[in-house]
């Protein structure tokens, strides 16, 4: 059986009709409106938080796709969610729109969807530059020139 990790997109926009869902702790206090509280309490959604080993996982795995500059701390723990539960034995689906946790899910191999988008058809490799001098830098700001990174698409 299926079982499907929701991350906030999939509850602000209704999305949640499957027949077995989860999601973690940090997605729940995202949902600030009595609407979608009420909207959680009445599908039946499980609530659980990810294992450190697998958070942890996913911030190296995120690491090397560069999305680690995109991601929350919440969306890593969806991501890690998702292979608690494949660990489990189930088939896991994941839940969102958000391109990042898209992109990481796939370098990990669990398969998503989309809430209201497509979805990613493509891995993607991020990094950070800073703005002025254009160097590949690992911080915010870069310690040669001091002007603030941006995060760009690695051409292949």
């Amino acid at each position: 059986m299926r079982i499907y990790v929701l991350d906030s997109t999939a509850i602000f926009q209704r999305k949640a009709v499957y027949e077995e869902m989860v999601t973690v702790p940090e997605v729940v206090s995202e949902i600030l409106d009595e609407n979608s509280s009420l909207y959680l309490s009445v599908k039946g959604l499980r609530v659980e938080s990810a294992s450190q080993k697998n958070l942890r996982l996913v911030m190296e795995v995120s690491a090397k796709t560069g999305d680690i500059y995109r991601l929350s701390e919440t969306d890593m723990k969806v991501i890690a969610k998702a292979l608690d539960e494949r660990e489990k034995g189930r088939k896991v689906v994941l839940v969102t729109d958000d391109y990042s946790i898209q992109n990481v899910a796939l370098a990990l191999g669990i398969e998503f969807e989309g809430v209201i988008q497509q979805g990613i058809s493509k891995a993607l490799r991020w990094m950070r530059v800073c703005r002025g001098c254009g160097r590949k830098i690992d911080s915010e700001i870069c310690p040669i020139c001091g002007c603030e990174a941006i995060v760009r698409k690695v051409k292949r």
